[in-house]
Protein backbone atom coordinates (compact mmCIF):
# COMPACT_ATOMS: atom_id res chain seq x y z
CA UNK A 1 0.00 0.00 0.00
CA UNK A 2 1.54 3.60 -1.29
CA UNK A 3 2.41 5.71 1.75
CA UNK A 4 0.11 9.23 1.52
CA UNK A 5 2.85 12.20 1.62
CA UNK A 6 2.25 16.19 1.92
CA UNK A 7 3.00 18.30 -0.23
CA UNK A 8 5.45 21.14 0.46
CA UNK A 9 4.41 24.91 -0.01
CA UNK A 10 7.80 27.15 -1.03
CA UNK A 11 7.19 30.84 -0.82
CA UNK A 12 8.55 32.28 -4.24
CA UNK A 13 10.35 35.71 -3.68
CA UNK A 14 10.52 37.40 -6.79
CA UNK A 15 8.32 39.20 -9.42
CA UNK A 16 6.03 37.11 -11.53
CA UNK A 17 7.18 37.88 -15.06
CA UNK A 18 3.11 38.57 -15.55
CA UNK A 19 3.51 41.97 -14.16
CA UNK A 20 6.43 43.42 -16.19
CA UNK A 21 3.97 44.99 -18.61
CA UNK A 22 1.56 46.75 -16.54
CA UNK A 23 4.79 48.72 -14.85
CA UNK A 24 6.26 49.49 -18.21
CA UNK A 25 2.65 50.89 -19.24
CA UNK A 26 2.79 53.01 -15.95
CA UNK A 27 6.06 54.14 -15.96
CA UNK A 28 5.31 55.24 -20.05
CA UNK A 29 2.01 56.99 -19.10
CA UNK A 30 3.35 58.98 -15.82
CA UNK A 31 6.46 60.05 -18.36
CA UNK A 32 3.93 60.88 -21.03
CA UNK A 33 1.71 63.24 -18.46
CA UNK A 34 5.34 64.87 -17.00
CA UNK A 35 6.44 65.79 -20.81
CA UNK A 36 2.93 67.32 -21.53
CA UNK A 37 2.84 69.51 -18.15
CA UNK A 38 6.41 70.25 -18.30
CA UNK A 39 6.37 71.41 -22.45
CA UNK A 40 2.98 73.52 -21.23
CA UNK A 41 5.15 75.62 -19.56
CA UNK A 42 3.61 78.74 -17.21
CA UNK A 43 -0.13 79.78 -17.63
CA UNK A 44 -1.16 83.31 -18.14
CA UNK A 45 -4.03 85.27 -17.85
CA UNK A 46 -4.59 88.28 -20.38
CA UNK A 47 -7.27 91.23 -19.76
CA UNK A 48 -8.36 93.01 -22.76
CA UNK A 49 -11.40 95.37 -23.96
CA UNK A 50 -11.85 93.20 -26.91
CA UNK A 51 -10.29 90.47 -28.46
CA UNK A 52 -10.30 92.07 -31.79
CA UNK A 53 -8.30 89.57 -34.07
CA UNK A 54 -7.21 87.31 -31.61
CA UNK A 55 -8.60 83.34 -32.27
CA UNK A 56 -7.88 80.49 -29.66
CA UNK A 57 -4.94 78.13 -30.18
CA UNK A 58 -3.90 80.01 -33.07
CA UNK A 59 -2.81 83.59 -31.26
CA UNK A 60 0.98 83.38 -30.45
CA UNK A 61 2.79 85.23 -27.99
CA UNK A 62 6.30 86.70 -29.19
CA UNK A 63 8.82 88.72 -27.56
CA UNK A 64 11.75 90.14 -30.20
CA UNK A 65 9.54 87.90 -32.92
CA UNK A 66 10.33 84.75 -31.51
CA UNK A 67 7.27 82.44 -30.07
CA UNK A 68 7.30 82.34 -26.44
CA UNK A 69 3.97 81.25 -26.26
CA UNK A 70 0.51 81.00 -27.30
CA UNK A 71 -3.10 81.48 -26.63
CA UNK A 72 -5.47 78.85 -25.29
CA UNK A 73 -8.87 80.54 -24.69
CA UNK A 74 -10.60 83.70 -24.90
CA UNK A 75 -13.78 84.65 -22.63
CA UNK A 76 -16.06 86.78 -21.03
CA UNK A 77 -15.88 88.04 -17.39
CA UNK A 78 -18.48 87.28 -15.49
CA UNK A 79 -20.13 90.91 -15.28
CA UNK A 80 -19.11 90.52 -19.15
CA UNK A 81 -16.94 93.91 -18.89
CA UNK A 82 -13.98 92.52 -20.14
CA UNK A 83 -12.31 89.69 -22.32
CA UNK A 84 -10.29 86.94 -20.37
CA UNK A 85 -7.74 85.47 -22.59
CA UNK A 86 -5.43 82.60 -20.98
CA UNK A 87 -2.28 81.52 -22.39
CA UNK A 88 0.91 79.32 -21.97
CA UNK A 89 4.44 80.62 -21.66
CA UNK A 90 6.63 78.13 -22.87
CA UNK A 91 8.81 76.51 -19.89
CA UNK A 92 12.22 77.65 -21.02
CA UNK A 93 10.84 80.90 -21.62
CA UNK A 94 9.25 81.02 -18.12
CA UNK A 95 12.48 84.22 -17.09
CA UNK A 96 10.38 86.64 -19.24
CA UNK A 97 7.60 86.51 -16.63
CA UNK A 98 7.86 89.32 -13.87
CA UNK A 99 5.04 90.65 -12.46
CA UNK A 100 6.06 94.19 -14.45
CA UNK A 101 6.00 92.52 -17.98
CA UNK A 102 4.06 94.30 -20.51
CA UNK A 103 2.14 92.48 -23.13
CA UNK A 104 0.04 94.12 -25.91
CA UNK A 105 -1.43 93.24 -29.17
CA UNK A 106 0.51 94.22 -32.72
CA UNK A 107 -1.83 94.77 -35.49
CA UNK A 108 -1.78 97.35 -38.21
CA UNK A 109 -1.96 100.69 -37.30
CA UNK A 110 -0.50 104.44 -38.46
CA UNK A 111 0.32 106.53 -36.07
CA UNK A 112 2.95 109.17 -34.41
CA UNK A 113 5.92 107.32 -35.92
CA UNK A 114 4.28 106.19 -39.26
CA UNK A 115 2.77 102.81 -40.25
CA UNK A 116 3.80 99.61 -37.89
CA UNK A 117 2.52 96.19 -38.12
CA UNK A 118 1.77 95.27 -41.59
CA UNK A 119 3.31 91.97 -41.49
CA UNK A 120 0.26 90.93 -39.52
CA UNK A 121 -2.27 91.39 -42.59
CA UNK A 122 -1.01 87.80 -43.91
CA UNK A 123 0.02 86.20 -40.32
CA UNK A 124 -2.67 87.36 -38.11
CA UNK A 125 -2.50 89.55 -35.43
CA UNK A 126 0.11 88.29 -32.30
CA UNK A 127 0.85 89.37 -28.78
CA UNK A 128 3.88 91.30 -28.18
CA UNK A 129 5.79 90.74 -24.62
CA UNK A 130 8.49 92.51 -22.77
CA UNK A 131 9.98 90.81 -19.98
CA UNK A 132 10.08 92.72 -16.85
CA UNK A 133 12.68 93.91 -14.42
CA UNK A 134 15.01 91.15 -13.29
CA UNK A 135 14.72 92.15 -10.06
CA UNK A 136 10.48 91.41 -9.40
CA UNK A 137 9.09 88.12 -9.52
CA UNK A 138 5.82 86.66 -11.49
CA UNK A 139 3.34 85.94 -8.54
CA UNK A 140 0.64 84.49 -11.19
CA UNK A 141 -1.47 87.78 -11.20
CA UNK A 142 -2.93 88.96 -14.69
CA UNK A 143 -1.64 91.54 -16.81
CA UNK A 144 -3.32 94.24 -18.79
CA UNK A 145 -3.57 93.88 -22.59
CA UNK A 146 -2.92 97.01 -24.11
CA UNK A 147 -3.59 98.23 -27.76
CA UNK A 148 -0.62 100.11 -27.92
CA UNK A 149 2.93 99.39 -27.48
CA UNK A 150 5.10 101.23 -24.37
CA UNK A 151 6.88 104.33 -25.09
CA UNK A 152 9.71 102.92 -22.63
CA UNK A 153 10.69 99.47 -21.16
CA UNK A 154 10.11 98.51 -17.68
CA UNK A 155 13.71 98.11 -17.61
CA UNK A 156 14.45 101.46 -19.32
CA UNK A 157 16.61 103.89 -16.92
CA UNK A 158 14.70 107.39 -16.54
CA UNK A 159 12.36 109.06 -14.49
CA UNK A 160 8.54 108.99 -14.53
CA UNK A 161 7.03 112.24 -13.74
CA UNK A 162 3.06 112.94 -12.99
CA UNK A 163 1.13 116.37 -14.30
CA UNK A 164 -1.99 117.71 -12.72
CA UNK A 165 -4.26 119.85 -15.24
CA UNK A 166 -7.30 121.85 -15.46
CA UNK A 167 -7.02 123.35 -18.99
CA UNK A 168 -9.81 121.97 -21.69
CA UNK A 169 -7.17 120.90 -23.88
CA UNK A 170 -5.81 117.20 -23.70
CA UNK A 171 -2.47 116.57 -24.99
CA UNK A 172 -2.67 113.07 -26.06
CA UNK A 173 0.04 110.01 -25.48
CA UNK A 174 3.20 109.84 -27.44
CA UNK A 175 3.53 113.61 -27.35
CA UNK A 176 6.90 114.93 -26.99
CA UNK A 177 8.52 116.50 -23.70
CA UNK A 178 10.77 119.04 -24.35
CA UNK A 179 13.70 121.21 -22.24
CA UNK A 180 14.60 124.23 -24.11
CA UNK A 181 12.82 122.78 -27.61
CA UNK A 182 14.97 119.99 -27.36
CA UNK A 183 12.87 116.60 -27.03
CA UNK A 184 13.66 115.02 -23.79
CA UNK A 185 11.15 112.41 -22.86
CA UNK A 186 7.42 111.80 -23.77
CA UNK A 187 3.72 111.43 -22.49
CA UNK A 188 3.22 108.09 -21.23
CA UNK A 189 -0.51 108.11 -20.27
CA UNK A 190 -3.46 110.78 -20.82
CA UNK A 191 -6.45 110.18 -18.12
CA UNK A 192 -9.02 112.23 -16.73
CA UNK A 193 -9.49 111.41 -13.31
CA UNK A 194 -13.63 112.09 -13.21
CA UNK A 195 -13.16 112.77 -9.34
CA UNK A 196 -11.05 115.42 -9.08
CA UNK A 197 -12.34 116.50 -12.84
CA UNK A 198 -9.01 116.92 -14.07
CA UNK A 199 -6.42 115.82 -16.63
CA UNK A 200 -3.78 113.74 -15.41
CA UNK A 201 -0.46 112.94 -17.64
CA UNK A 202 1.98 110.61 -16.91
CA UNK A 203 5.77 111.43 -18.52
CA UNK A 204 8.78 109.95 -19.11
CA UNK A 205 12.35 111.20 -19.41
CA UNK A 206 15.24 108.84 -19.60
CA UNK A 207 18.27 108.84 -18.70
CA UNK A 208 20.49 111.21 -19.21
CA UNK A 209 18.27 113.47 -19.54
CA UNK A 210 16.58 112.58 -16.32
CA UNK A 211 18.83 115.29 -14.50
CA UNK A 212 17.33 117.94 -16.12
CA UNK A 213 14.25 117.72 -13.72
CA UNK A 214 14.62 119.25 -10.13
CA UNK A 215 12.23 119.86 -7.53
CA UNK A 216 11.59 123.23 -8.57
CA UNK A 217 10.83 123.12 -12.84
CA UNK A 218 7.64 124.18 -13.69
CA UNK A 219 5.74 122.47 -16.60
CA UNK A 220 3.53 124.36 -19.16
CA UNK A 221 1.71 123.28 -22.31
CA UNK A 222 3.26 123.57 -25.88
CA UNK A 223 1.34 123.83 -29.01
CA UNK A 224 -0.43 126.34 -31.78
CA UNK A 225 1.44 129.70 -33.34
CA UNK A 226 1.90 132.45 -30.32
CA UNK A 227 1.48 136.15 -31.03
CA UNK A 228 2.48 139.26 -28.52
CA UNK A 229 2.92 142.66 -28.85
CA UNK A 230 4.84 144.38 -25.66
CA UNK A 231 6.36 147.48 -25.63
CA UNK A 232 9.71 145.48 -27.65
CA UNK A 233 7.12 145.22 -30.18
CA UNK A 234 5.49 142.16 -31.56
CA UNK A 235 7.28 138.56 -31.27
CA UNK A 236 5.90 135.23 -33.35
CA UNK A 237 6.78 131.51 -31.73
CA UNK A 238 5.84 129.30 -34.49
CA UNK A 239 6.80 125.67 -33.08
CA UNK A 240 7.98 122.60 -35.01
CA UNK A 241 4.87 120.77 -37.15
CA UNK A 242 5.14 117.64 -34.72
CA UNK A 243 3.81 120.29 -31.67
CA UNK A 244 2.03 122.17 -34.08
CA UNK A 245 -0.37 119.07 -34.95
CA UNK A 246 -0.57 117.25 -31.71
CA UNK A 247 0.57 119.18 -28.85
CA UNK A 248 3.38 119.04 -26.21
CA UNK A 249 5.17 119.41 -23.01
CA UNK A 250 8.04 121.69 -21.96
CA UNK A 251 9.98 122.51 -18.62
CA UNK A 252 12.55 124.27 -17.15
CA UNK A 253 13.33 126.91 -14.10
CA UNK A 254 11.48 130.01 -13.94
CA UNK A 255 14.08 133.27 -15.44
CA UNK A 256 15.92 134.16 -12.88
CA UNK A 257 15.83 130.90 -10.72
CA UNK A 258 18.55 128.21 -9.97
CA UNK A 259 17.88 124.42 -10.36
CA UNK A 260 17.19 123.03 -7.10
CA UNK A 261 17.87 119.02 -6.22
CA UNK A 262 17.24 116.42 -8.82
CA UNK A 263 13.25 115.72 -8.11
CA UNK A 264 12.07 112.23 -6.78
CA UNK A 265 10.48 109.77 -8.94
CA UNK A 266 6.57 109.76 -9.27
CA UNK A 267 6.86 113.44 -8.03
CA UNK A 268 3.76 115.46 -9.28
CA UNK A 269 3.70 118.87 -10.42
CA UNK A 270 1.07 121.38 -12.21
CA UNK A 271 0.64 121.99 -15.65
CA UNK A 272 0.41 125.58 -16.49
CA UNK A 273 -0.85 127.39 -19.50
CA UNK A 274 1.84 128.64 -21.16
CA UNK A 275 5.84 129.76 -20.76
CA UNK A 276 4.70 133.26 -18.90
CA UNK A 277 2.27 131.49 -16.54
CA UNK A 278 5.52 130.01 -14.77
CA UNK A 279 6.71 133.27 -13.83
CA UNK A 280 3.72 134.19 -11.54
CA UNK A 281 4.28 130.75 -9.84
CA UNK A 282 7.16 131.23 -8.31
CA UNK A 283 5.85 133.99 -6.28
CA UNK A 284 3.41 132.61 -3.52
CA UNK A 285 4.26 135.14 -0.60
CA UNK A 286 1.94 138.38 -1.63
CA UNK A 287 -0.24 141.07 0.05
CA UNK A 288 -3.59 142.14 -1.37
CA UNK A 289 -4.45 145.87 -2.17
CA UNK A 290 -7.76 146.69 -2.84
CA UNK A 291 -7.96 149.55 -5.18
CA UNK A 292 -10.76 151.97 -6.32
CA UNK A 293 -10.73 153.21 -10.01
CA UNK A 294 -13.13 156.17 -11.32
CA UNK A 295 -11.99 155.35 -14.89
CA UNK A 296 -13.04 152.96 -17.07
CA UNK A 297 -11.23 149.59 -16.75
CA UNK A 298 -11.86 147.96 -20.43
CA UNK A 299 -8.62 146.37 -20.98
CA UNK A 300 -7.79 145.42 -17.47
CA UNK A 301 -7.59 141.67 -16.95
CA UNK A 302 -6.64 139.33 -14.22
CA UNK A 303 -2.80 138.61 -14.69
CA UNK A 304 -1.93 142.41 -15.90
CA UNK A 305 1.52 143.38 -14.39
CA UNK A 306 1.66 146.14 -11.52
CA UNK A 307 4.57 148.59 -11.83
CA UNK A 308 5.95 150.97 -10.06
CA UNK A 309 7.84 153.21 -13.07
CA UNK A 310 9.01 150.29 -15.16
CA UNK A 311 9.60 147.61 -12.09
CA UNK A 312 7.02 145.02 -11.74
CA UNK A 313 5.63 144.99 -8.23
CA UNK A 314 2.81 142.53 -8.77
CA UNK A 315 0.00 141.36 -10.82
CA UNK A 316 -3.94 142.07 -10.88
CA UNK A 317 -5.86 139.57 -8.94
CA UNK A 318 -9.60 139.86 -9.90
CA UNK A 319 -11.58 142.71 -12.38
CA UNK A 320 -13.66 143.65 -10.67
CA UNK A 321 -13.71 142.56 -7.29
CA UNK A 322 -16.70 142.11 -5.15
CA UNK A 323 -17.06 140.53 -2.11
CA UNK A 324 -20.69 139.99 -0.30
CA UNK A 325 -19.96 142.52 2.42
CA UNK A 326 -19.05 144.71 -0.13
CA UNK A 327 -22.13 144.38 -2.37
CA UNK A 328 -24.02 145.67 0.29
CA UNK A 329 -22.34 149.22 0.82
CA UNK A 330 -21.52 149.10 -2.78
CA UNK A 331 -23.38 148.84 -5.49
CA UNK A 332 -22.54 146.91 -8.94
CA UNK A 333 -22.76 150.11 -10.72
CA UNK A 334 -21.64 152.28 -7.95
CA UNK A 335 -19.07 155.28 -9.26
CA UNK A 336 -15.75 153.57 -7.84
CA UNK A 337 -15.25 150.41 -9.30
CA UNK A 338 -13.04 147.87 -7.07
CA UNK A 339 -9.84 145.91 -8.29
CA UNK A 340 -7.88 143.40 -6.26
CA UNK A 341 -4.02 143.41 -6.62
CA UNK A 342 -0.90 140.83 -5.44
CA UNK A 343 2.01 143.00 -4.07
CA UNK A 344 4.98 140.19 -4.29
CA UNK A 345 7.85 141.10 -2.51
CA UNK A 346 9.64 138.33 -4.20
CA UNK A 347 9.94 140.21 -7.55
CA UNK A 348 12.36 142.63 -5.84
CA UNK A 349 14.84 139.90 -4.71
CA UNK A 350 16.82 140.96 -8.16
CA UNK A 351 16.79 144.75 -7.03
CA UNK A 352 17.74 144.53 -3.28
CA UNK A 353 19.34 141.55 -1.57
CA UNK A 354 17.91 142.82 2.03
CA UNK A 355 14.65 142.13 2.45
CA UNK A 356 11.96 144.95 2.08
CA UNK A 357 8.52 145.23 3.85
CA UNK A 358 7.03 146.89 1.19
CA UNK A 359 3.50 146.70 2.32
CA UNK A 360 3.96 148.75 4.92
CA UNK A 361 6.57 151.12 2.62
CA UNK A 362 3.47 151.94 0.23
CA UNK A 363 1.00 152.29 2.80
CA UNK A 364 3.89 155.03 3.99
CA UNK A 365 4.37 156.56 0.86
CA UNK A 366 0.60 157.48 0.18
CA UNK A 367 0.98 160.47 2.43
CA UNK A 368 3.45 161.89 0.21
CA UNK A 369 1.74 161.67 -2.97
CA UNK A 370 2.24 157.55 -4.12
CA UNK A 371 -1.13 156.96 -6.18
CA UNK A 372 -2.25 154.25 -8.35
CA UNK A 373 -3.38 154.57 -12.01
CA UNK A 374 -4.09 152.82 -15.50
CA UNK A 375 -2.32 152.93 -18.23
CA UNK A 376 -1.90 151.30 -21.43
CA UNK A 377 0.49 148.09 -22.14
CA UNK A 378 -0.48 148.81 -25.86
CA UNK A 379 -2.70 151.17 -27.93
CA UNK A 380 -3.65 148.10 -30.69
CA UNK A 381 -4.59 146.20 -27.88
CA UNK A 382 -6.15 148.62 -25.57
CA UNK A 383 -4.49 146.21 -22.45
CA UNK A 384 -4.08 148.13 -19.40
CA UNK A 385 -1.92 147.51 -16.50
CA UNK A 386 -1.26 149.28 -12.69
CA UNK A 387 0.78 151.86 -12.53
CA UNK A 388 2.52 153.53 -9.16
CA UNK A 389 4.24 156.31 -9.47
CA UNK A 390 4.49 159.52 -6.88
CA UNK A 391 2.71 162.95 -8.27
CA UNK A 392 3.26 166.37 -6.63
CA UNK A 393 -0.19 168.12 -7.44
CA UNK A 394 -1.64 165.66 -4.82
CA UNK A 395 -2.59 167.02 -1.41
CA UNK A 396 -0.88 165.38 1.79
CA UNK A 397 -4.43 164.62 3.05
CA UNK A 398 -5.60 161.27 4.70
CA UNK A 399 -5.17 158.36 2.82
CA UNK A 400 -9.09 156.40 3.02
CA UNK A 401 -8.81 152.64 4.13
CA UNK A 402 -10.54 149.92 3.16
CA UNK A 403 -8.94 147.81 5.90
CA UNK A 404 -11.74 148.46 8.85
CA UNK A 405 -15.00 148.11 6.47
CA UNK A 406 -13.93 145.38 3.86
CA UNK A 407 -10.53 143.87 5.48
CA UNK A 408 -8.27 144.77 3.17
CA UNK A 409 -5.18 147.74 2.37
CA UNK A 410 -5.89 150.23 0.08
CA UNK A 411 -3.81 152.30 -2.34
CA UNK A 412 -5.34 155.77 -3.69
CA UNK A 413 -5.65 155.66 -7.04
CA UNK A 414 -5.91 158.99 -9.81
CA UNK A 415 -6.66 159.08 -13.19
CA UNK A 416 -3.47 160.26 -15.41
CA UNK A 417 -2.11 158.71 -18.93
CA UNK A 418 -4.96 158.70 -22.16
CA UNK A 419 -7.78 159.32 -19.47
CA UNK A 420 -6.62 162.11 -17.84
CA UNK A 421 -5.38 163.61 -21.37
CA UNK A 422 -8.85 162.61 -22.79
CA UNK A 423 -10.70 164.27 -19.32
CA UNK A 424 -8.87 167.68 -19.47
CA UNK A 425 -9.24 167.88 -23.84
CA UNK A 426 -13.27 167.21 -23.08
CA UNK A 427 -13.23 169.79 -20.32
CA UNK A 428 -11.27 172.70 -22.82
CA UNK A 429 -14.22 171.58 -25.50
CA UNK A 430 -16.61 172.01 -23.16
CA UNK A 431 -15.51 175.35 -22.41
CA UNK A 432 -14.92 176.46 -25.55
CA UNK A 433 -18.95 175.37 -26.14
CA UNK A 434 -20.26 177.23 -23.44
CA UNK A 435 -18.43 180.16 -24.84
CA UNK A 436 -21.02 183.25 -26.31
CA UNK A 437 -19.73 183.01 -29.82
CA UNK A 438 -23.05 184.27 -31.33
CA UNK A 439 -23.00 187.14 -29.17
CA UNK A 440 -19.34 187.79 -29.32
CA UNK A 441 -19.71 187.83 -33.13
CA UNK A 442 -22.80 189.92 -32.87
CA UNK A 443 -20.99 192.58 -30.65
CA UNK A 444 -18.46 192.35 -33.09
CA UNK A 445 -20.62 193.33 -35.80
CA UNK A 446 -21.43 196.36 -34.04
CA UNK A 447 -18.26 197.50 -33.38
CA UNK A 448 -17.66 197.08 -37.17
CA UNK A 449 -20.67 199.17 -37.46
CA UNK A 450 -19.15 202.21 -35.72
CA UNK A 451 -15.50 201.44 -37.24
CA UNK A 452 -17.61 202.24 -40.58
CA UNK A 453 -19.09 205.09 -39.68
CA UNK A 454 -15.69 206.42 -37.99
CA UNK A 455 -14.36 205.69 -41.95
CA UNK A 456 -17.44 207.62 -43.73
CA UNK A 457 -16.16 210.35 -41.20
CA UNK A 458 -12.66 210.45 -41.79
CA UNK A 459 -13.69 210.22 -45.69
CA UNK A 460 -15.36 213.81 -45.35
CA UNK A 461 -12.29 214.88 -43.31
CA UNK A 462 -9.74 214.30 -46.12
CA UNK A 463 -11.62 215.44 -48.60
CA UNK A 464 -12.31 218.90 -46.48
CA UNK A 465 -10.03 221.76 -48.05
CA UNK A 466 -8.42 222.43 -43.86
CA UNK A 467 -7.27 218.39 -44.82
CA UNK A 468 -5.77 219.94 -48.15
CA UNK A 469 -3.17 222.24 -46.18
CA UNK A 470 -2.22 219.70 -43.57
CA UNK A 471 1.27 218.45 -44.24
CA UNK A 472 1.89 215.75 -45.89
CA UNK A 473 3.07 213.60 -43.36
CA UNK A 474 -0.06 213.61 -41.61
CA UNK A 475 -2.29 213.04 -44.73
CA UNK A 476 0.01 209.88 -44.93
CA UNK A 477 -0.96 208.64 -41.77
CA UNK A 478 -4.60 209.33 -41.94
CA UNK A 479 -5.02 207.44 -45.49
CA UNK A 480 -3.74 204.60 -44.03
CA UNK A 481 -5.61 204.09 -40.94
CA UNK A 482 -8.48 205.29 -43.12
CA UNK A 483 -7.77 201.65 -45.39
CA UNK A 484 -7.08 199.52 -42.77
CA UNK A 485 -10.44 200.51 -40.90
CA UNK A 486 -12.03 199.69 -44.69
CA UNK A 487 -10.98 196.27 -44.43
CA UNK A 488 -12.79 195.67 -40.98
CA UNK A 489 -15.70 196.56 -42.05
CA UNK A 490 -19.02 194.23 -42.88
CA UNK A 491 -19.09 193.32 -46.13
CA UNK A 492 -15.05 193.37 -46.29
CA UNK A 493 -13.03 190.09 -47.12
CA UNK A 494 -11.45 189.89 -44.04
CA UNK A 495 -14.73 190.20 -42.05
CA UNK A 496 -16.45 187.55 -43.60
CA UNK A 497 -13.18 185.12 -43.38
CA UNK A 498 -13.29 185.81 -39.72
CA UNK A 499 -17.10 184.76 -39.64
CA UNK A 500 -16.45 181.57 -41.42
CA UNK A 501 -13.58 180.43 -39.55
CA UNK A 502 -15.77 180.92 -36.45
CA UNK A 503 -18.59 178.92 -37.69
CA UNK A 504 -16.13 175.86 -38.15
CA UNK A 505 -14.46 175.62 -35.41
CA UNK A 506 -17.93 175.81 -33.65
CA UNK A 507 -18.91 172.88 -35.88
CA UNK A 508 -15.22 171.18 -35.11
CA UNK A 509 -15.90 171.40 -31.60
CA UNK A 510 -19.44 169.21 -31.85
CA UNK A 511 -17.68 166.85 -33.84
CA UNK A 512 -14.75 166.38 -31.64
CA UNK A 513 -16.68 165.69 -27.97
CA UNK A 514 -18.39 162.28 -29.16
CA UNK A 515 -15.21 161.08 -30.41
CA UNK A 516 -13.48 162.07 -27.44
CA UNK A 517 -16.33 160.72 -25.11
CA UNK A 518 -15.50 157.22 -26.77
CA UNK A 519 -11.98 157.57 -26.83
CA UNK A 520 -12.63 157.54 -22.92
CA UNK A 521 -14.40 154.66 -22.97
CA UNK A 522 -12.16 152.49 -25.20
CA UNK A 523 -8.85 153.53 -25.90
CA UNK A 524 -8.23 151.47 -28.95
CA UNK A 525 -11.45 152.42 -30.40
CA UNK A 526 -9.71 153.74 -33.50
CA UNK A 527 -8.59 150.47 -34.43
CA UNK A 528 -10.89 148.56 -33.30
CA UNK A 529 -14.64 149.23 -33.50
CA UNK A 530 -16.15 150.00 -30.11
CA UNK A 531 -19.71 148.43 -29.22
CA UNK A 532 -22.61 150.29 -30.42
CA UNK A 533 -24.32 152.10 -27.25
CA UNK A 534 -28.37 152.77 -27.62
CA UNK A 535 -29.52 155.74 -28.40
CA UNK A 536 -30.12 158.27 -25.22
CA UNK A 537 -34.26 158.17 -24.00
CA UNK A 538 -35.27 161.38 -23.58
CA UNK A 539 -37.03 161.52 -19.68
CA UNK A 540 -40.06 162.86 -18.99
CA UNK A 541 -40.94 165.97 -16.83
CA UNK A 542 -40.24 165.78 -13.73
CA UNK A 543 -38.01 162.64 -13.41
Amino acid sequence: MASNKLAKKLKINRISAVWIIPIITLIIGIWMVYTHFADQGIGITLLANDANGITAGKTVIKSRNVDVGIIESVTLSKDYQQVILKGQIYQNMAPLLKNDSIFWVVKPQIGREGVSGLGTLLSGVYIELIPGNEDNHFDDKPFALSDNPPLAGPNAQGIRINLNSRQSDVIPRGAPVMFRGFTVGNVETSDFDIKDRQMKYQLFIPKPYDVLVTDNVRFWKEGGINFSLSPRGANLEIPSLEVLLSGGISFDVPTGSKFGPPAQPLSTYQLYEDKNAIQDSQYTNYHEFLLFFTDSISGLEAGAPVEYRGIRLGTVSEVPFYTPDMLKSLSVLSYNIPVLIRIEPGRLTQVSKEPIDLTSLLIKEQQVGLRASLKSINFLTGSLYIDLDFYSEVKDDKIDSAKKEFGYDTIATISTGLSQIQLKLIQTLDNFNQLPLNKTVSEFNQSLTQIKQLVNSLNKMTSSKEMQNLPQDIKKTLASINATLEGLQPGSKFNNQLNTDLKKFESLMDQLTPLLNTLNDKSNALIFAAPIKPDPQPKAKGN
